[in-house]
């Protein structure tokens, strides 16, 4: 049995508006605004003690807002937030204006991202802001700060500036893979074959991100690179500062990624078709293991491959702020399993039998 839940909801931003206008500069005025930010929960997971990522925090923030809503519309306001005080309390001044889109940008800790070098004012625009990445080696790039990590979150208003009854959700940029599983006993099962972990790896992960996160896009791109997280084994504590386990009958272990819509595959019908008609860079998980016999032989090196989507068959996207919570359970080594690439490993009597003198 997998279990997959999908939950994409993190944060709220109500908005209330003061009536005070401070002195513009002959061709706008500016409108003090006072923010309350309210982040909710992550899916459904409880994080578990000793986890270093703050899921929820809203620490520092970047504040743009452009003079329209289209592509051409450009930056004509900015400000960067170093420290946030109270998150009921955020006040900021904006432009007044008619149709304008304000962004939020949390937890970047890095006051140059949008400054006069990198995003100059009347002139950087809107695609330009959706066309800016941030590079991923392994995991480690998905979060930024210190010794406590946050994740960055990106929310977007659209509308009259100033606006009284206006709410701005907060999305985390990137998804959260959970993976548990567990290798039933077939020792008493005549040939049975059990699947002993070796190593669990997060593979064909796109190498860039944008600042933009929408948890019900639908839009399939394909990644202009790829990488692979290094394979975990072992008992240890990640990069996230989450401890994982891997090895032997049961396990678990927590990724973070960035966005990949792949798209859907209506012909796909089973969990098990999905690594055949999966689209060029559908990110997956490779499960390596031995094919342990009811006897305790090794017989078969075995490599299990689970595709990643918002279902076990046809769909293989992998939307931002949403968490993926999957289960597996091992009932066997089936030989016919299209997941599974088996390199069959000669028995061990045949090795006593055969004697090779040098």
């Amino acid at each position: 049995m997998r279990k997959f839940t999908i939950m994409s909801l993190i944060g709220l931003l109500l908005l209330s508006a003061c009536t005070k206008e401070l002195p513009g500069n002959g061709e706008f005025k500016q409108v003090k605004m006072t923010f309350s930010l309210a982040p909710a929960e992550f899916g459904a997971v409880v994080t578990r003690a000793g986890v270093a990522v703050n899921e929820s925090a809203v620490v520092n923030l970047w504040i743009l807002q452009f003079d329209g809503t289209t592509d051409a519309s450009t930056l004509v306001r900015r400000e960067y937030k170093a420290t946030i005080g109270s998150l009921a309390d955020l006040q900021i001044v904006l432009n007044q204006g008619v149709n304008h889109r304000v962004l939020f940008i949390a937890n970047t800790f890095d006051s140059a991202l949008f400054n006069e070098a990198n995003a100059p004012l009347n002139t950087f625009t809107y695609l330009q802001f959706k066309q800016k990445t941030f590079p991923l080696s392994d995991e480690s790039g998905m979060y930024a700060g210190g010794v406590t990590k946050y994740l960055r979150m990106y929310g977007s208003y659209e509308g009259a500036v100033p606006n009284k009854n206006s709410s701005v959700f907060l999305y985390r940029i990137g998804a959260r893979v959970n993976l548990t599983y567990t290798s039933e006993d077939v020792s008493s099962v005549p040939d049975g074959t059990r699947l002993r972990v070796t190593s669990v790896q997060l593979r064909d992960v796109p190498a860039t991100s944008t600042y933009i996160s929408n948890p019900f896009n639908n839009n399939s791109l394909t990644p202009a690179t790829v990488i692979n997280y290094p394979a975990t084994t072992g008992s240890k504590t990640g990069a996230s500062g989450e401890a994982y386990s891997i090895g032997g009958y049961t396990g678990n272990v927590s990724y973070y990624m960035p966005e990949n819509i792949r798209g859907v595959i209506a012909s796909v019908g089973s969990q098990q078709q999905k690594p055949a008609y999966a689209p060029e860079k559908s990110t997956w998980m490779e499960i390596k293991g031995e094919g342990v016999s009811s006897d305790g032989r090794v017989n078969e090196n075995v490599t299990f491959k689970l595709y990643l989507g918002n279902n076990l068959t046809s769909n293989y996207n992998i939307n931002a702020n949403t968490q993926y919570n999957i289960t597996l359970k091992f009932k066997g080594v089936s030989l016919t399993d299209a997941r599974l690439e088996v390199i069959r490993i000669s028995d061990i009597e045949i090795f006593q039998e055969v004697v090779i003198v040098w």
